[in-house]
């Protein structure tokens, strides 16, 4: 008897999960409330420019998601080295997190701090595994303490503010006094040897390619959910769809929004999830430009309007035409959360300002491009992984759950939560 299931939701974790289901020949139709699928993981082509609106990278750590391109024949490519500096108060000074050598050459940090971040990353090494992508393991180190409390203590000042608050904070948008250590520890025990890749076709390749091999419907946005004895019915606005089995592989507040049948306990800890908002700028340029640093970082103590600047022909030359230039602006989520309210165009001049302290003047741009998202990443607070991990040991059969909120925002780990969800319907 064939069997079938519903996926709310058609970022990298519903995909994820209805590929693997289709594979195994369950029917699967995804819902997509937006007009588009794909999640925080689209791509556009503007004047012939690729331009990522979420996330733009996966990581040689990344072992599922890796396992999937190759399974799907996309090919990552690793970017070109871009010589970065960070902006400090004392100047822009070069710093590369995955050298070692160049973090004793870095001089704002003390040499007591130096070699208690070389000690903390060789010992890292000797403990027991942990993986971004997985909750279980986060949540064996997410005692309490953020990892401002944390960094402070393991590292010392200046290292903290430097080295630790540089490796988190220009990824993930939100403030290391904000998140749980258990993001700093994992962090830190990933970076040996790690290194970025990227898709030639951006992002959205993945979702892209995903997609074409399912049944997807979007502009339906789910409303309730009932779950009965033999079946799990799912009302959106485009009708109602009746399966064996459902997955919500949505956003946590847009499942906290649904009606009907989801547990107590369940929507409990779903409304307990928090985001940030990014506001995510580029500037494209019909014509070179010049600049002084192609990658500029903010570094060291005080709060960050902009978590980073790139140019992006350098880093990947596939993604901007010759003679072009394209530059990325990413906002912190304290001054996304000021501006996202306001009319496009004072967010655009503000957020210009901000970039511009710290990477010098930028010439005007020919086309302007603003992608803000409210719930951009889930913060990992303090408590998270491990009301997470138990989340997810909780039995459950014909309505079951997936989405980066479960680990953390990384496409590894929503990518995850889908692939667990879909073995979890095929072994029932």
């Amino acid at each position: 008897m064939s069997r079938s299931c519903v996926v709310v939701g058609s970022g990298v974790a519903g995909l994820g999960a209805a590929f693997r289901l289709a594979n195994a020949g369950i029917r699967v139709t995804v819902l997509e409330a937006e007009p588009t699928f794909g999640g925080r993981t689209q791509t556009e082509i503007v004047n012939d420019c690729i331009v990522n609106t979420g996330a733009a990278f996966v990581t040689s750590f990344y072992d599922a998601t890796l396992a999937l391109l190759k399974e799907l024949r996309i090919e990552p490519v690793r970017p070109e080295a871009q010589s970065g500096v960070v902006a400090t108060p004392f100047g822009k000074l070069p710093l590369d997190l995955s050298s070692p050598r160049r973090i004793v050459q870095f001089p704002l940090v003390s040499l007591t701090g130096k070699l208690r971040a070389l000690t903390l990353f060789a010992q890292s090494f000797l403990r027991r595994p942990v993986h971004i992508g997985k909750p279980a393991s986060l949540a064996r180190m997410d005692r309490g303490a953020t990892i401002e409390s944390w960094g402070r203590r393991a590292l010392g000042e200046t290292a903290y503010q430097y080295l630790l608050r540089t490796g988190v904070e220009p990824f993930f948008y939100f403030g290391a006094e904000e998140a749980s250590a258990a993001l700093g520890k994992a962090l830190v025990r990933h970076a040996r040897r790690w290194h970025m890749l990227a898709l030639e076709g951006g992002m959205g390749s993945l979702c892209d390619t995903l997609g074409e091999r399912l049944e997807i419907r979007t502009g339906c946005k789910a409303s309730s959910v009932e779950r009965g004895e033999q079946s799990v019915t799912v009302y959106h606005s485009g009708g109602k769809i009746e399966a064996d089995h459902a997955i919500l592989a949505m956003p946590a507040p847009a499942i906290a929004r649904l009606q009907g049948d989801i547990d107590d306990e369940d929507r409990k800890q779903i409304e307990a999830v928090r985001y940030v908002p990014n506001l995510l700028l580029y500037f494209g340029y019909e014509r070179p430009i010049t600049v002084q640093h192609p990658l500029v970082t903010p570094a060291g103590p005080g709060r960050h309007a902009i978590a980073r600047i790139r140019t992006i022909s350098e880093w990947m030359p596939s993604y901007v035409p010759e003679g072009k230039e394209l530059v990325s602006v990413h906002a912190a989520s304290w001054r996304s959360a000021e501006l996202i309210e306001t009319e496009p165009e004072h967010a655009i001049n503000q957020l210009r300002r901000d970039a511009e302290t710290i990477f010098g003047r930028l010439a005007d741009p020919d086309w302007i491009r603003l992608y803000p998202r409210r719930d951009a990443a889930v913060l990992p607070e303090p408590g998270h992984y491990r009301r997470m991990k138990a989340f997810v040991r909780r039995p459950r059969k014909r309505l079951l759950y997936a989405g980066d909120w479960l680990t953390g925002s990384t496409v590894e780990g929503a990518l995850r939560t889908g692939l667990e969800a879909a073995e979890s319907i095929l072994a029932q």
